[in-house]
């Protein structure tokens, strides 16, 4: 299985910013109809089985399983696999078109044929091909992400939901009631991610707290939303910390919200 370590892919527009107008509405429980609303409330329902599995630090993480998700509804059943919403068939072999360009992938020479049969033909046989293609979406989606952490302090807040009313004598796998094991270890790989997101300053107090390019540096990593607070340890639940801040925060939640700079237009 291919890894998700995709902060170093390509940030594309089209359908990845489409992806990510999805995950915030889904997020922030904001659904555009009632056919959405229906989808939300089934991933609603898997959110608890992310949130578990993000005991472990893995890099694909609950964001990324999320967005796989809506990717699949959005862009597969409804628009591939589906096809009553064409009033030509040539519609919908524009449209794979269209997406196999955004995925990077050579069209299949298929979807040039103008017949219904031909293009329904080129639909069935290219569809694990347009499946693995929306992986590019998610990828982007994700980077999109990664660096708005009142976001994903908030999608974090969704995973604590899940988390905090579990009872250990039905869930084993927590350490305790409402509370999943703190990781005691983080991989290279996710400390690197996260002081070069952050550019060696504190998240709370925005201190230097290291300087990316140096090794073997002593910092904190920490839980936006708290591991007492039904927190899990999804990367996308941590952030860096300087020992004060962290020490202060404790349990309690704290989060920095997003913000852009511009100068001032004249």
């Amino acid at each position: 299985m291919r890894r998700n370590r995709n902060i170093s892919n390509i940030i594309g527009g089209g359908p990845a910013l489409d992806l990510v107008s999805t995950v915030e509405r889904f997020v922030y429980r904001t659904p555009i109809d009632r056919n959405e609303e229906l989808h939300f409330e089934e991933l609603d329902q898997d959110l608890l089985q992310y949130a578990l599995d993000a005991e472990q630090i893995s890099e694909n993480t609950a964001l990324h399983k999320v967005l796989s998700d809506l990717a699949y509804i959005d862009f597969y059943l409804y628009l591939y696999d589906d096809l009553d919403w064409v009033s030509e068939y040539t519609d919908f072999s524009e449209y794979a078109i269209t997406m196999f360009k955004h995925m990077n992938i050579t069209v299949p020479r298929e979807f040039n044929r103008k017949s219904a049969e031909g293009i329904i033909e080129a639909r069935d046989l290219h569809r694990d091909l347009f499946l693995s293609g929306l992986q590019t979406f998610v990828n982007s989606a994700f980077a999109h992400l990664w660096y708005r952490k009142a976001f994903l302090h908030d999608f974090n807040v969704r995973l604590a939901e899940k988390i905090a009313p579990l009872l250990k004598s039905d869930f084993p796998c927590l350490e305790q009631d409402g509370r999943l094991a703190r990781a005691q270890h983080f991989n290279k790989w996710v400390r690197d991610l996260i002081l070069n997101r952050e550019g060696g300053l504190c998240h709370y107090c925005s201190q230097p707290v290291a300087i990316p390019s140096l090794p073997n540096q002593t910092y904190d990593i920490d839980h936006m939303v708290p591991i007492a607070r039904g927190g899990t340890n999804d990367p996308t639940n941590l952030v860096l910390s300087c020992s004060k801040c962290n020490n202060k925060k404790r349990a309690k939640v704290q989060s920095v919200p997003d913000t852009f700079a511009w100068p001032e237009r004249t």
